[in-house]
This record gives C-alpha cells, structure tokens and sequence, in this order.
C-alpha cells in the first residue's frame, strides 16, 4: 500500500509540473442552468466564483429560481431545493491536464425550514471548463446532493448544470 501511495503521489507531482494550467479571472460572474434528478426540477441562476490560486476555486451559487414537482421556490445562496435561511460553498480543484479543463467540486451548505432543526447538505462532483477566451468560459458539471432534512430520512439528488462564466477582475 505504502509503494502504491508513492507511486500516485509521484504521477500527481509530474502531471502537476508538466501541464499548464492556464491563469483565470480573479473573480467570475456567470448564469447556470440545473437539471435536479431526483424529483425531475429545473433550476436558472447565477453563480460567482472566486479563483484566489490556480488550481483552487471558491463557488457561491448567489440566486436560483428552482421549479418542478413541488412548487416554485427561490433562494438567495440558500439550501437548494429547500425554503429558508442559510448558505452553501464549493471548492473547486482544477485538474492539471493539458488541453482540457476538468475540475472536481465537493461544498456543503446549511439551511432552516421554518419551525424544524437545521439541517445541511454536502455535494460533490466533476466538471468541464470550455474556455472561448481570456474572459469567457463555458462549463458542464455533473454532481450529487446528500440533504439531511433534519427529522425525515436523507435524501440524494443527483443534479446536471452548465451554463458560462464571465470574468470580471483579473
């Protein structure tokens, strides 16, 4: 076990060196659309990223207006899918790769429903970045959601987006 972890350690430092992964935006701004899996709902919002290092991110999913089975809901960086106060966080991981752009996100979130306990959920999951230009880039991503709604049992959402970032600071 001990060689094989030294094996991947070694294979990540080269990949690592080797590509180029190329400089982003500072901070991007960007709609998105989601396809949520679990009962069929739709989603449109916005999102804002901030990409402090190269190969670090840091997403906030600002607005989304989610509607499908069980009414229209709208939130403000709240729990998705779910009415009330709270706040979610991604961390992005750009994948050094040569030629292509793929990233993996894993975030968590918090959120109240009225009178119930609070509750949280974790996501995770990979994307691809499809850069047109310096400023503008195009991405699909694929992901999972483990809601714990408090007192029911824990639900898993599997969710499809894309949509486009536009950076705005360099």
């Amino acid at each position: 076990m001990k060689k094989v972890f030294i094996i991947l350690m070694l294979l990540f430092f080269v990949t690592t060196v080797y590509a180029r992964v190329p400089k982003r935006p500072l901070v991007q701004i960007g709609p998105r659309a989601s396809l949520y899996i679990s009962s069929i709902r739709l989603g449109m919002g916005a999102e804002v990223v901030f990409n402090p290092l190269r190969f670090i991110g840091v997403r906030f999913d600002m607005v989304e207006v989610s509607f499908g089975e069980g009414g229209t809901f709208f939130s403000l960086n709240e729990g998705l899918l779910y009415q009330g106060c709270g706040g979610s966080l991604d961390v992005l991981y750009y994948l050094p790769i040569r030629g292509l752009q793929p990233y993996v996100h894993s975030g968590f979130g918090l959120f109240t429903d009225g009178d119930e306990a609070n509750s949280f959920f974790i996501r995770g999951g990979m994307g691809l970045d499809f850069v047109m230009n310096k400023q503008t880039t195009f991405f699909a991503e694929s992901g999972i959601m483990i809601i714990d709604p408090g007192a029911g049992d824990t639900d898993f959402i599997f969710r499809l987006g894309g949509g486009a970032k536009f950076g705005i600071l360099k």
